[in-house]
């Protein structure tokens, strides 16, 4: 009787450990999956945060002046991103779609937007630039996302 009840309480506690240690491991790998996620969405927020202010400086150079950037990483097959200039909202808005997940963040531009422009980036095609022309129509320098300078 004795070595049924031991055989029994040994099987008791394995499960139990076994239990925990697959709690613990999927504990561990949403953790990991958050902090993919977070540090996805922080360089998007950081890439948009230095689009607006390569704007306000394309802006103070003035016309004929452009920058060429390109995202702090490396985008994959399906992925992209979409920078869009809105006049209306005077915003730059970046949108993503970075491995399976999807970011938006929005940045108030502090100088004046006369045209609304948005450039896609895919692997493909991972550059954009930042160009300011004088825009005799509107009166004043448009800044403007393009795909070429």
């Amino acid at each position: 009787m004795r070595e049924a009840q031991l055989s029994l309480d040994l099987l008791f506690a394995v499960t139990l450990m076994t239990l925990t240690v697959v709690s613990l491991i999927s504990l561990a790998t949403h953790e990991v999956e958050g902090a993919r996620n977070l540090d996805t969405s922080t360089k998007v927020k950081v890439f948009a945060i230095d689009l607006r202010d390569t704007i306000v400086k394309v802006y103070a150079a003035g016309d004929g002046f452009a920058v060429k950037k390109t995202p702090p990483f490396e985008l994959k097959s399906g992925e992209y991103l979409e920078i869009t200039l809105n006049e209306t909202s005077n915003e730059l808005k970046v949108e993503a779609e970075i491995n399976g997940g999807k970011y938006t963040t929005v940045q108030r531009i502090p100088v004046p937007l006369i045209s609304n422009s948005t450039v896609t980036l895919t692997p493909s095609n991972n550059e954009l630039w930042i160009v300011c022309q004088y825009n005799e129509t509107a009166g004043g320098m448009d800044v403007r996302v393009s795909e070429k300078p």
